[in-house]
């Protein structure tokens, strides 16, 4: 395809509009004055149009990229807050940055003066009309201390998770887990004091949550942790929420936040109670010797690493309660393997009863049980197995492998039990 280049002008034709032009210069150069924009300075009326002189609902033409709307396709349309948004925008209070500013200016003066009341409704205006910016997170900062200052501590409490939940790297952090901790320790001393029902309604006392409020408590100290994990008073909650279940008893979920807190968070300085309060709460959810006993292995353990890692730190009277401790986890160990080995002795099973008492004797020697043991070892020494099967050789004809099964699963057994000894030999036995 061929271009043709665009005829010249002719000279006489732009001679005549340069000409034509000069003279409507000269004529008008009186009545001709330059455009005022509407951000000029010079012009009076700038600021009341930018402002919006036309009334709060007015929407700004100036958008500022803060915010950006989110886009609305298929069944998005039909969201609740998408659906919200048109609305407000069709009524005339969509997005407004200068409305937002002068609502979060006005209310700042009256936080000044300390009236609260009046400068939260301002606050929510702010946080309403310039959303996703600097505005609503100063503005919802705020509105929460508002409501801090007022003692409605729930809603205050909820709001400083919004912040934080919007606003991940907001530069209220700090205050924010203070502000949290500081409730949730309040709430605790209430419950502490009063023992509310957890189901009774609060109806009247709007610094307290409406149901549970030691429940509501906890979630603030976790709110504090999750919040802001590598702060100052993030190991300060881990060590209240322990303590606060260890005082109700809750001896699992106090292991759990104390066990958290040494893994955690080595260099803080509620190491040394969490070793010793942790290893109360392992001893005390131990439920008996017909429960799971792998609590009292991590009991042990803790109690061997308590002894080793605070030599300096433990006090007398603290080092001979952890020696005390470490012996009743002994007891209750060669207990669970004297239970195991009476019930296979019964059962004429005296392989396995030889292996349990052999554990006894091997690894708990110190304990009261360990004599009665070799004793039971002299009694059953040489006996044979009686097998549970009346009548063996129909067994065998009608199923064959039930035998062989049977024997793969007494050897697992006591293979599981040796295996969770830290010898990788055999206990003998005779």
């Amino acid at each position: 395809m061929t271009h043709h280049a665009p005829a010249p002008r002719p000279p006489l034709r732009r001679h005549a509009a340069v000409t034509a032009l000069g003279l409507l210069l000269l004529a008008g150069c009186a009545t001709i004055k330059t455009p005022t924009w509407p951000w000029s300075k010079s012009d009076e009326r700038a600021g009341s149009r930018v402002a919006g002189e036309l009334g709060d609902d007015a929407d700004s033409d100036v958008i500022s990229s803060e915010y950006t709307p989110p886009p609305e396709m298929g069944w998005d349309l039909l969201k609740g807050e998408n659906v919200k948004r048109r609305w407000k925008r069709l009524v005339g209070r969509g997005p407004n940055e200068p409305v937002a500013r002068r609502a979060l200016a006005e209310a700042n003066g009256l936080y000044e003066q300390r009236k609260y009341a009046e400068a939260a409704k301002k606050y929510k205006v702010a946080i309403d009309r310039w959303p996703d910016s600097a505005i609503e997170e100063e503005a919802m900062w705020q509105l929460a201390e508002c409501w801090f200052f007022t003692d409605q501590y729930p809603k205050a409490e909820d709001a400083y998770d919004e912040i934080v939940k919007k606003y991940a790297n907001t530069r209220y952090l700090d205050r924010i887990a203070q502000r949290q901790f500081v409730i949730a320790q309040y709430w605790i001393a209430l419950d502490d004091r009063h023992q509310y029902w957890t189901i009774a309604p609060n109806a009247f006392d709007r610094s307290r949550p409406i149901f549970d409020t030691r429940g509501r408590a906890l979630k603030a100290f976790d709110h504090v942790r999750i919040n802001d994990p590598r702060g100052p008073l993030a190991d300060d909650s881990i060590f209240a929420q322990a303590n606060a279940h260890f005082l109700e008893r809750q001896w699992i979920d106090a292991d759990y936040f104390y066990t958290l807190l040494r893994s955690e968070y080595p260099d803080s300085s509620f190491l040394l109670q969490a070793h010793l309060l942790g290893l109360q709460s392992k001893l005390r959810a131990y439920q008996g010797p017909g429960y799971e006993g792998g609590v009292l292995d991590e009991a042990e353990v803790l109690a061997d690493q308590t002894l080793v890692q605070f030599p300096d730190q433990l006090a007398r009277e603290d080092q001979d309660r952890v020696l005390g401790v470490r012996a009743e986890i002994h007891a209750q160990q060669a207990l669970r393997h004297w239970n195991r080995a009476e019930f296979y002795a019964k059962g004429q099973h005296y392989t396995s009863a030889r292996i349990y008492y052999a554990l006894i004797a091997r690894d708990r020697p110190q304990t009261l049980l360990a004599a009665k043991a070799r004793e039971r070892l002299g009694e059953i020494a040489g006996k044979d197995d009686v097998s549970d099967n009346p009548f063996p050789t129909l067994t065998a004809w009608l199923n064959p492998d039930s035998l062989k099964e049977a024997e793969l699963d007494a050897i697992a057994e006591t293979g599981a039990v040796i295996a969770r000894e830290n010898d990788a030999d055999a206990p003998t036995v005779r």
